[in-house]
């Protein structure tokens, strides 16, 4: 199972969860989900269906904390068996039913039953700044990386202590945040389903890693120009999975703006078309820097009811879990500083009395893809 998005713990205290899209760097906080004010990581996710958000399980000294960023909960149960902590990497085993949580180098990891609420332990970690990993979608093997030196880790385990170095200096050291206390470390990682892996460190640089074949590469690739937009704050771990695209990720946002032209009733299927106009500027949005794009991807949010569709032309358009993505076709070279027009058709299933006169295009964002 795995979604459009993944999750990110964000601060030492007064945890918040965030929503974050690997693929354009969307990321945005869970208003729903309430600080927890002692702080959790070790987290991992226990998805419960194609149309479902999952629920994130993490730990918290002696509690499991179970989030629920559908219903906007947050509960915590003290678990027979559980010690009291300190907590780093976090998972959920490959069976989704126990939550694998490490902490100090030489005591023991734990394994946490969720139905029977207990926790067994199981061998230790070893030693290093490894902060969270991740089992890998088809082998089930499971990945970290130390933040002192980006060494790609493998962790077994039925071993003693549990930590392996499978290749050296693969990812380039950890940073930490400015935030007080925080590690240099890399602190969530997470796999798609083909098994491209992604790895975030506490300052929110991303990294991904192509591990769907048997070879490691010797290198992996930091993605965009920036950092998770969380601030200060430090990114305490990461859970989930998300679902491959065809297209690469890229965090480097341009200036995109809309238009909304009008809105009409259609039959088939029943529901309302909006179209809007979008208007793509080659300048950076952080910045301000104009800069020639060659590719480019606009996102925003689609509803995931059957039938909800959309068109436009000269892009190629993917529509998954509740995102859209036009990603331009080959290469459409837009002069530093000069717009292009984009006209848009999207098309909302539903009664038309009951659906919005203009439709909200939440998530909007267009970002410079690498253009070699």
């Amino acid at each position: 199972m795995a979604h459009r998005k993944v999750y990110l713990a964000v601060g030492r205290t007064h945890t918040r969860i965030y929503r974050f899209d690997p693929i354009d760097g969307d990321t945005r906080v869970v208003d729903n989900v309430a600080p927890y004010d002692s702080g959790y990581t070790a987290m991992g996710a226990q998805y419960r269906g194609e149309d479902k958000e999952p629920l994130l399980l993490a730990v918290s000294g002696n509690k499991l904390i179970t989030i629920d960023v559908a219903a906007g909960t947050l509960k915590e149960q003290v678990i027979d068996g559980l010690p009291d902590g300190p907590w780093f990497d976090g998972d959920m085993d490959p069976d989704s039913k126990s939550l694998f949580v490490v902490s100090n180098p030489d005591t023991p990891s734990y394994a946490i039953d969720i139905a029977a609420q207990k926790a067994t332990p199981r061998n230790a970690p070893g030693g290093g700044r490894w902060d969270d990993f991740a089992y890998h979608p088809k082998s089930g093997r499971l990945y970290s990386v130390e933040g002192d030196n980006g060494d790609l880790l493998l962790i077994d385990p039925g071993r003693q202590p549990m930590k392996t170095v499978l290749k050296e200096k693969v990812f380039p050291p950890a940073q930490a945040s400015s935030a007080a206390g925080s590690r240099k470390a890399y602190s969530a990682t997470f796999f798609d389903q083909d098994g491209n892996f992604y790895a975030v460190d506490s300052a929110g640089n991303v990294n991904h890693l192509d591990l769907t074949t048997g070879k490691v590469p010797d290198h992996s690739q930091r993605i965009g120009r920036g950092r998770v937009p969380v601030g200060n704050l430090e990114i305490m771990n990461g859970a989930g999975r998300i679902t491959p695209l065809p297209v690469p990720p890229s965090y480097d946002e341009i200036a995109v703006t809309k238009k909304f032209n009008r809105a009409w009733e259609t039959g088939e299927p029943h529901g309302r078309v909006y179209s809007f106009d979008l208007t793509l500027t080659a300048v950076s949005k952080d910045s301000g820097t104009a800069e020639d794009v060659r590719k480019f991807r606009i996102s925003f949010d689609l509803p995931t009811v059957k039938g909800a569709k959309v068109e436009a032309s000269g892009v190629d358009v993917i529509a998954q879990d509740g995102k859209a993505y036009l990603n331009s076709v080959g290469d459409q070279f837009l002069a530093a500083g000069t717009s292009r027009l984009i006209t848009v058709l999207i098309t909302v299933p539903g009664d038309p009395a009951r659906l919005p006169q203009e439709y909200p295009l939440d998530g909007l964002r267009a970002t410079r893809l690498p253009s070699h």
